[in-house]
């Protein structure tokens, strides 16, 4: 009687499955690991935007009195490295104002370098 774990040489060393077999398990694991991470990152992206146009609206508002709006962009290469960059939009073109960073927090006052809340 031979089975696994003897010593009489008969043990079949073959995979459990076929390739076929094994290739769609991982295709399967795949999609079903991409349909669990795209929701998430779907989420958080509309998120940061919302709060990072929230942000800029005020930031905007407080440091540029021309300005007839605001604008953000995610920006991989901007200055002070990626993150979301708020800009004022105006007659005169579109100014930098300020980096909200990677996740921007909601909209708060504007403190002034002094540290007085305008």
């Amino acid at each position: 009687m031979s089975g696994y774990g003897t010593d009489d040489g008969d043990t079949d060393d073959r995979p459990v499955f076929g390739e076929r077999r094994r290739r769609a398990l991982r295709i399967v694991v795949v999609v079903a690991l991409v349909a669990l991470v795209a929701p998430l990152v779907l989420s958080l992206l509309s998120v940061a935007q919302s709060s990072a146009a929230a942000s800029c609206a005020s930031i905007a508002a407080a440091f540029d009195r021309d300005a007839t709006g605001s604008r953000v962009a995610f920006e991989l290469f901007g200055p002070g490295g990626p993150g979301w960059l708020c800009y004022s939009v105006s007659h005169d073109g579109e100014r930098l104002v300020a980096n909200l960073g990677l996740v921007p927090g909601g909209p708060q006052r504007p403190v002034a370098p002094d540290g007085v809340e305008i």
